[in-house]
């Protein structure tokens, strides 16, 4: 029994040498790549240098990974548990009563004069091994820039400070993350005062690339780790949004991909709901949810210690009141309930303004010179890359221009389609008739977008865009492709509407088997028929409507950093009439911005104007395929 203990022993040391030499190991590749990283960062002619500082953070996330499950391996090998925090409390419970009893224990023998003068000393230090709690100092990763921390120390707080943590026991240590490579995050310029004021209802507005969004998803973030256990929320008015909008910078923000609970090695802020979470938790309890407005239920039904609504210049003031009502202190953990928002400048008449005038809400107007990736805060000269984005911002056109570039709240003077009124014509989505019309609307592309949509007729003459493309990058094949995965087969396309100067096209179209019609191409007649689709008749519905959640992809990346249209809609909210044209039936410039989802929207209105032949001069087929029988429409699959 002896060799065996003593073998036991021996194993147990052994497998400590190891998980040592382990960490020394880990340690060392730190130390790699933090010189890595310097270099990384410190080279600003690196070509791709923003992918290398965001390879060098992740395969440290992964070290921390490592490191940590290390760590925890060597604690259940020598002390029999994890860093799990319910193992953690319960051996810290047995700890403290262990404490207890040897403390009792030491004070009898005391009294009978049988302890040793430092005895008491060793019973305690045996106590406090015991209850030492792992990973205690784990590799320091700075987060928030130390600047930050006056703000933080600003907070308010509860004339009570017990109220502020309910029910909520912090036992592990509190991690530490990086995010970026300026020693963490901190506001600057006009971001700053939003920071430090305790306004509860307060709005960043300004430019388009000001930093807004991140700075708001930041204080929220700032939030949850200041106050344990408190209930916090994403808001759009698209829950849909949240997943495309808000959470990409929430995750560039944190630096890492929150995993799920019950990961091998979880994250310190782990996500609850697969690939579109209900939730994230942080270490100490608190909880950001995601919240959309086209589905309120959850938001009506909660309280919330605090909110961000993203693109809140979207939200109706109905909804915005709602959101007022369920952010307050019933939610019990915040001292103060913030209600944050950010906004881009939309008509002077918005609801926002008038908020603001009345003193409901303070306003923190901000430019893109407050960005400190477009300016040196410090110099106030613009950076390599603000030079480009600042370019981008100055090649918006009309509208956008006034609002995206210059801030300013302008009304829709000058608009091409001035009654496009997304509250009207853009709808959450209706069932529609398998026997509806269905049809195809194209426009190529490849720099510029190539636009493809979906359009069902009902037999009140009214036509609903239930599907769209809108991407670069795409060849006539490519697209084309795309065209047939997302066709289902009981969708029963009559045809395809097309520029008819487009020959080349129209072949693609023919080869795959697509019925064809090219309508004459006209500026003035395109702009017409839309006009006519976009107005109300006595029923207070228009002749044209476009589902919400028409993409079939996910946003055009490339065109969202231009700070283009993303699909048809952003197109007739931005489009402006040219005044240096002659607006002559020749003119094919006579409006200025993208039209490429107007053009391909104009192709099938004035189609269905015309008599139902394709180029050939053959009767159409009811289903839209020259060469297939009645009923069949044009298959997904090839």
């Amino acid at each position: 029994m002896k060799n065996k203990n003593q073998n036991a022993r021996q194993e147990k040391n052994e497998n400590g040498n190891i998980f040592d030499e382990l960490i020394k190991h880990q340690m060392e590749m730190f130390s790699v790549l933090k010189e890595d990283f310097q270099t990384v960062k410190n080279n600003k002619d690196l070509p791709d240098r923003s992918e290398e500082i965001t390879k060098c953070v992740r395969n440290t996330a992964t070290l921390v990974r490592s490191l940590n499950s290390t760590y925890r391996r060597k604690n259940i090998e020598e002390r029999g548990y994890d860093t799990h925090s319910g193992i953690a409390k319960s051996e810290y419970d047995k700890a403290e009563e262990a404490k207890k009893n040897a403390e009792k224990e030491a004070q009898q023998k005391s009294n009978n004069d049988s302890q040793p003068e430092d005895s008491g000393q060793d019973v305690q230090s045996q106590v406090n091994e015991q209850g030492k709690q792992p990973d205690e100092n784990p590799p320091e990763m700075t987060h928030l820039h130390s600047d930050i921390k006056e703000i933080e120390e600003n907070l308010p707080v509860h004339d009570e400070p017990k109220k502020l943590i309910s029910n909520i026991t912090v036992v592990a240590p509190t991690p530490i993350i990086k995010y970026n490579d300026d020693d963490g995050f901190r506001p600057h310029a006009k971001m700053c005062d939003f920071f430090k004021s305790h306004a509860p209802i307060k709005i960043a507005g300004g430019t388009y690339d000001a930093g807004k969004t991140y700075s708001c998803v930041a204080y929220i973030d700032m939030l949850a780790r200041k106050y344990p256990g408190a209930r916090l929320t994403f808001i759009h008015k698209v829950l849909n949004r949240i997943y495309k909008n808000i959470i990409p910078t929430y995750v560039k923000y944190l630096g890492f991909h929150p995993t799920s609970k019950i990961d091998k090695n979880p994250t310190p802020i782990v996500k609850y709901g697969g690939q579109q979470p209900l939730y994230f938790e942080y270490w100490n309890g608190s909880q950001i949810y995601m919240n959309g407005l086209d589905n309120p239920s959850n938001l009506l039904s909660d309280q919330f210690d605090a909110a961000f609504v993203n693109q809140a210049e979207l939200v109706t003031f109905d909804s915005w009141l709602e959101v007022t009502a369920r952010v307050s202190e019933r939610a019990g953990t915040l001292p103060i309930a913030f209600l944050i928002a950010d906004c881009n400048p939309s008509n002077p008449n918005h609801w926002i303004r008038h908020q603001t005038k009345s003193g409901k809400i303070e306003y923190f107007e901000l430019s893109f010179k407050d960005n400190p990736e477009i300016y040196n805060q410090e110099t106030g000269e613009i950076t390599e890359i603000g030079q480009r984005r600042v370019s981008r911002l100055q090649n918006l056109e009309g509208l956008r221009y006034k609002r995206g570039y210059e801030g300013k709240w302008e009304s829709a003077e000058g608009l091409v389609f001035d009654t496009f009124t997304p509250d009207i014509h853009i709808i959450d989505g209706i069932d529609l008739d398998e026997n509806w019309n269905r049809y195809l609307s194209i426009d190529w592309g490849y720099r510029n977008p190539s636009s493809c949509i979906w359009w069902a007729e009902s037999p009140d003459d009214r036509l609903y865009a239930y599907k769209e493309i809108y991407k670069t990058g795409l060849t006539r094949t490519d697209l084309i492709e795309m065209i047939e995965e997302n066709t289902e087969d009981e969708e029963h396309i009559r045809y395809a509407a097309v520029d008819s100067a487009d020959q080349d096209g129209v072949e693609h179209l023919r080869r795959a088997r697509f019925t064809v019609k090219e309508p004459k191409k006209s500026r003035i007649a395109q702009i017409d028929a839309i006009k006519q689709r976009l107005k109300v008749d006595e029923t207070g519905k228009p002749a044209i409507f476009f589902f919400r959640n028409r993409l079939v992809h996910s946003p055009d990346e490339n065109l969202r950093q231009e700070f283009r249209p993303l699909d048809v809609t952003d197109e007739l909210l931005s489009c402006v009439y040219d005044d240096n044209v002659t607006y002559t039936d020749k003119d094919d410039e006579a409006i200025k911005g993208d039209h490429h989802g107007i053009d391909s929207t104009a192709y099938l209105l004035l189609s269905l104007e015309q008599f139902a032949t394709i180029g050939t001069g053959a009767v159409l087929h009811a289903t839209g395929r020259t060469d297939a029988p009645a009923g069949i429409g044009p298959s997904r699959k090839k």
